[in-house]
C-alpha cells in the first residue's frame, strides 16, 4: 500500500512522541496515551477559506489509517479535533514499516557504533576524532547528533582530508574529489566544516584578529591549502631559482615572475643577489615600487605555514641580508609583520610604516574602525609596536601603502632609503 505525505508525517509525530515518552524508556508507572492536532500535519485545516478538496483528502487519509486500526479520530463539529496512536508494540513496529525506520534505541546504538569506530580510528585526525566524540556524548545524554549520520559521515571525510591535506587544491577539486560534485561543497558542507574548525583550539590564534567570519574562513582554508583560486607568491630582483627536477630560472628586477604554490614546493635553492629582501603587503605597492639592490616578495594572500616555511628557507640560504617589510600602518598592518617576525624567526624590519608617513600623508589617513581599536590594543598589550600605535590610537588615524609606493616611487629606479 502506498501512503500519502499526510499520512507519513501523522504516523512520524505520533512515533516521534512515543519515542521521546518515559513509556517507551520503560520508566513510567501510568499508562500513556499519544496524540496530535491535525493542525500539525494540514495548518489550514481549520481555516474558514482552506481548500475544501484538500480537507476532504485529509480526512479520507486520516480515516484510513483508523481503518488499519493505528489511530483514532476524536471529532468536534463534524471536525476532526485529535488524532491519538493506538498504542501497542505491534502497532509501534507496523509504523516503523511504514516509515521505513528502526527502532529509536536502535538506531541510537549504531550510530554510537559509528561514531566510536571512527573515534577509535587512528587514521582520523584529532579535530574529526573530537567531532565523533562530541556527537556520542550527545547521544549517550538522550540528545540528537547534529547532522543526520549519511551528512556526517560526509562532514568527517572531509574533515579528515582537510586537516590532512599538504598539497594545494582548489575547493571546486576538493568538492568533486570527496562529494562527486562540483558544486555541493559550497552549497551544504562549507559553512557546517568551518564553523567546526573555527571552534577548535588548532586554529584559535589564526582567526582571533580576523574582522569577520569570512576572513576566519579564508584563513583557516587556505591554513590547510584549500583555495578558491590557484595561489601565486611574486617575485621581483635580481636571483637564481633551481627547481628539484634541475631546472633555473634566473631572476631580474624589470622582470616581476609569478610562481604557483605547487612550484613554491618543488624550490630545492633560492639565491638572491641583491642586498635587501623586502615582503610588501599589496599587490598595487609590489607592481610600483622600484628601489636598486632590493628583492621584492608579494606573498598574495593569508601568510600560511607554507608561505612562512618558504620564506625561511629563503632565509637559510640568504641569511647575511637584511630583511624587510613594507605593510598599511594601520593595526593589521602590523599585525601582518609581527606574524611574519614570529612564524619565521626571520628579523623583519618595517619599512615607511612610521608617523613620518602618518603625518607627511594626513590629508590620505582615514579614521580606524572597530576592528582596528581591537587589533591596536591587543598588541600593545604585548608590548609590540606601542609607539606608532599610541600615535594611531591618539590621533584616530590610518593609512594604506599604495598612497606611499605611488608618492615616493617614480619611474625611475632610486635609491633604498628606509
Amino acid at each position: 500500500m502506498t501512503f500519502s505525505q499526510k499520512q507519513k508525517k501523522t504516523l512520524e509525530l505520533l512515533l516521534k512522541k512515543y519515542e521521546s515518552s518515559k513509556t517507551y524508556n520503560k520508566n513510567n508507572e501510568i499508562t500513556q496515551s499519544f496524540s496530535i492536532l491535525p493542525e500539525k500535519i494540514f495548518p489550514d485545516y481549520t481555516n474558514d477559506f482552506a481548500d475544501v478538496d484538500k480537507i476532504h483528502d485529509f480526512e479520507n487519509d486520516l480515516e484510513v489509517l483508523e481503518k488499519m486500526e493505528l489511530v483514532a479520530i476524536s471529532k468536534k463539529d463534524d471536525r476532526i479535533s485529535k488524532i491519538a496512536a493506538i498504542s501497542t508494540d505491534e502497532n509501534w513496529n507496523k509504523i516503523r514499516q511504514i516509515l521505513g525506520v528502526k527502532d529509536k534505541n536502535t538506531r541510537l546504538k549504531e550510530e554510537i557504533s559509528f561514531y566510536s569506530a571512527i573515534y577509535d580510528d587512528l587514521d582520523f585526525d584529532k579535530i574529526a576524532k573530537d567531532f565523533c566524540r562530541q556527537q556520542i556524548e550527545r547521544l549517550e545524554v538522550g540528545k540528537k547528533a547534529q547532522f543526520f549520520q549519511e551528512e556526517a559521515e560526509k562532514i568527517i571525510t572531509l574533515l579528515n582530508y582537510i586537516l590532512k591535506n599538504k598539497n594545494e587544491i582548489l575547493e571546486r577539486e576538493l568538492s568533486i574529489s570527496i562529494l562527486s560534485n562540483s558544486k555541493a561543497w559550497e552549497e551544504k558542507y562549507k559553512k557546517k566544516i568551518l564553523k567546526i574548525l573555527r571552534q577548535n583550539e588548532r586554529f584559535a590564534s589564526l582567526v582571533e584578529n580576523c574582522e569577520d567570519e569570512k576572513e576566519a574562513d579564508k584563513v583557516i582554508l587556505e591554513e590547510c591549502n584549500i583555495f578558491s583560486n590557484p595561489s601565486y607568491v611574486y617575485f621581483k630582483g635580481s636571483g637564481t631559482i633551481t627547481f628539484d627536477n634541475g631546472n633555473c630560472i634566473s631572476l631580474f628586477s624589470d622582470i616581476p615572475l609569478a610562481l604557483s604554490s605547487a612550484a613554491i614546493n618543488k624550490i630545492t635553492a633560492f639565491e638572491i643577489i641583491d642586498k635587501k629582501i623586502m615582503t610588501v603587503e599589496n599587490l598595487t605597492s609590489f607592481n610600483r615600487i622600484k628601489k636598486s639592490d632590493i628583492f621584492f616578495i608579494f606573498l598574495s594572500g593569508y601568510h600560511n605555514s607554507a608561505k612562512q616555511a618558504f620564506l625561511s628557507k629563503i632565509f637559510r640560504q640568504n641569511s647575511n641580508k637584511e630583511y624587510y617589510h613594507f605593510g598599511d600602518i594601520d593595526p593589521d598592518g602590523f599585525f601582518i609583520l609581527d606574524n611574519l617576525r614570529s612564524k619565521t624567526q626571520i628579523d623583519f624590519k618595517a619599512y615607511k610604516m612610521g608617523m613620518a608617513e602618518l603625518q607627511k600623508y594626513s590629508s590620505y589617513t582615514r579614521p580606524l574602525e572597530e576592528n582596528d581599536l581591537r587589533k591596536a590594543k591587543s598588541l600593545i598589550a604585548k608590548e609590540k609596536y606601542t609607539e606608532i600605535l599610541d600615535y594611531m590610537l591618539k590621533h584616530n588615524v590610518k593609512l594604506e601603502q599604495e598612497i606611499i609606493s605611488w608618492k615616493e616611487v617614480s619611474n625611475k629606479v632610486t635609491k633604498f632609503h628606509e
